[in-house]
């Protein structure tokens, strides 16, 4: 499925931008994508800006404009804004918002390897919730997600779940069904019943596991 994209419009409503919250961590893709971790520090529907957690390459002068993009998790996918990016200082990047837009839909979202603690209990026909079972994560989407086990639960079964994806954070809550099982004994677990919140929590989890992927395979080139 191709990307949605949408434009500003005068008045805001279904065609209003996609905008990051002020002090939200967002990447910035410069010219190549080579991408810097930053904060936001100031939004409008015009312009945001931004404060790196890294020094420039010294050949981005100060005042220098050229093409950049933000990304940040949002609650319908992972959103890209395009933009011409005004370079005030080492640090600092002014993003005039005059490209296009896209929101990569959850149904896209990448696969990221994650071990986090999972609980997981069967819904029987009539909603009745099991016996909770401890177990773990092997990779997570945003929708769905891989788990170790338990090998008693079948093809179509209907879970209740439990995720953690912090450490000393409520875990992510919902409703799932087991899509597909392994000989390893993982099951594939469909997300079919999430919270606006809880979906916009593991999509920063997301965001955040492959902006530590990416880094990592930066450093490791140099």
């Amino acid at each position: 499925m191709s990307p949605l994209r949408k434009r500003t419009t005068k008045g805001g409503g279904a065609g209003a931008l996609p905008l990051p919250e002020v002090r939200q961590d967002v990447d910035l893709a410069l010219p190549g994508d080579e991408r810097y971790a930053a904060r936001v520090t100031r939004v409008s529907d015009a312009e945001v800006v931004l404060v790196l957690l890294l020094d420039l390459p010294a050949s981005m002068r100060q005042g220098q404009v050229d093409g950049m993009a933000i990304e940040f998790p949002g609650p319908r996918g992972l959103v890209r804004i395009e933009g011409s990016g005004r370079v005030l200082a080492s640090d600092a990047v002014q993003l005039t918002l005059e490209g296009a837009v896209e929101v990569q839909q959850r149904r896209d979202f990448v696969r990221v390897s994650a071990v986090r603690p999972l609980a997981l209990a069967r819904v029987d026909d009539e909603n009745r919730v099991g016996r909770w079972v401890d177990t773990f994560t092997v990779n997570v989407s945003g929708n769905g997600l891989l788990a170790s086990g338990p090998d008693t639960l079948q093809i179509d079964d209907a879970v209740r779940f439990r995720l953690r994806v912090v450490d000393g954070e409520p875990p992510i809550e919902g409703l799932g069904r087991v899509a597909r099982t392994s000989d390893e004994g993982h099951r594939g677990i469909a997300i079919e019943e999430l919270s606006d919140n809880d979906r916009r929590r593991l999509v920063a989890f997301i965001f955040e596991r492959e902006r530590i992927a990416r880094r990592m395979t930066r450093d490791s080139e140099l």
